[in-house]
């Protein structure tokens, strides 16, 4: 097991941020990187987490990586003869998959680490810890930190973190919540360890964004917020231009709503964007061309997304050659139940909706039905 981490290591400190299938996404197009939430895609593997029993009978996650090259995954920990049971020694604990976001960036570990603490007036103090580490987790260092907000969503593109932030609204003394949030979209770009808040999205009670995806140099981001307690929600979606840092609205066609008044399902992915026209689906590529496919839904599912070269649904069991404009059948003896495409690297990673921790990978022979 350490013989394998320390291969495993020593092929992550040969690259540079999340580039798991860059130059298999649409030609020229490095698309901005979705780490699905307790995990966390990075180079040419995934983070994941597991729940364990410490020392002291209570608990604990610890951290893994699966490597895409190998196929094989490995706990977060170099330590000779370690049980892997001890946070205060073994370094595979103490890493917050949920909003920790780990990403490896010239031969660095790098994570965040939200704080809650009580001020001298009773009120709660938030912060989050930008924490700097060797890459199998050890020798942890605070490289920065971000003062009253919490790391809610994050991509990165390149060597740069972009994610939203949330500052919540706290009652002294007893730390209850309010609901009352405001919502920002912000930036850290790891090889400079620079910190920048882009704007504010909105504000309001139980407000909340998230980053849709990214199509032709900006970020896509759509959220909600409540003018009172107990409110309303009113939806806004918004527009990052990654070059300027300007925040205008969206830009690109909404969906058109089902029977029951909900948008139907999008995507902004790879080069490309996505959205419903009727009963018709609509893919645009990276130069604004649209192929409509008559009758085709696409599915409202998150794993969804063009990845080299191909749209794929699992869940319909066929994807879409977004060059030829085919839709090509899975193979549904090799493709696994409940599984979706995560990314490419010299095959195609499928990843499990059920089960964290477990991918398999397909060439393009086995994955498409022959």
């Amino acid at each position: 097991m350490k013989k394998l981490l320390a291969v495993i290591l020593a092929a992550l400190l040969l690259l540079t941020a999340c580039g798991v299938g860059v130059k298999e996404h649409s030609p020229g197009y490095e698309t901005a990187c979705r780490s699905p939430r307790r995990t966390s895609l990075t180079l040419n593997g995934i983070f994941f987490d597991d729940e364990n029993e410490d020392a002291n009978g209570l608990t604990a996650r610890r951290a893994w990586f699966f490597d895409f090259d190998s196929m094989q995954s490995v706990i977060l920990c170099m330590r000779p003869n370690c049980p892997h049971s001890d946070p205060e020694t073994c370094t595979a604990f103490g890493i917050d998959l949920w909003n920790g976001y780990p990403q490896i960036v010239d031969n660095k570990l790098y994570f965040f680490n939200e704080k809650r603490e009580w001020g001298e007036n009773g009120e709660v103090i938030v912060s989050t810890d930008v924490m700097r580490a060797a890459p199998d987790g050890s020798s942890r260092v605070k490289a920065d930190t971000i003062e009253n907000l919490a790391v809610r969503d994050l991509v990165t593109k390149g060597s740069t973190a972009y994610f939203i932030a949330a500052e919540a609204e706290y009652e002294d003394y007893t730390g209850v919540g309010t609901g009352y949030t405001k919502v920002y979209i912000c930036s850290y770009d790891y090889e400079n360890e620079e910190f920048a808040n882009l704007g504010i999205l909105a504000e309001g009670y139980d407000a909340g964004a998230s980053v849709f995806g990214e199509y032709r140099g900006g970020l896509y981001i759509k959220g909600y917020y409540a003018d009172e307690r107990g409110g309303d929600w009113t939806d806004f979606r918004l527009r990052l231009d990654l070059e300027s840092g300007e925040i205008s609205g969206w830009d690109m066609p909404i969906s058109s709503v089902d029977d029951n008044g909900k948008t139907k399902p999008m995507f902004a992915s790879g080069g490309f964007y996505g959205y419903m026209d009727g009963e018709n689906a609509v893919i645009i590529d990276s130069e604004g061309n649209e192929t409509v496919f008559e009758g085709y839904e696409l599915p409202d599912n998150i794993n969804a997304a063009p990845i080299n070269g191909y749209f794929f649904n699992a869940e319909a069991g066929n994807a879409i050659d977004l060059s030829g404009g085919k839709i090509l059948e899975l193979n549904t003896e090799a493709f696994p139940k409940y599984g979706y495409v995560l990314c490419y690297r010299g095959g195609y990673i499928i990843g499990s909706e059920v089960k964290s921790g477990e991918y398999v990978k397909l060439s393009e022979d086995e994955i498409f039905k022959r």
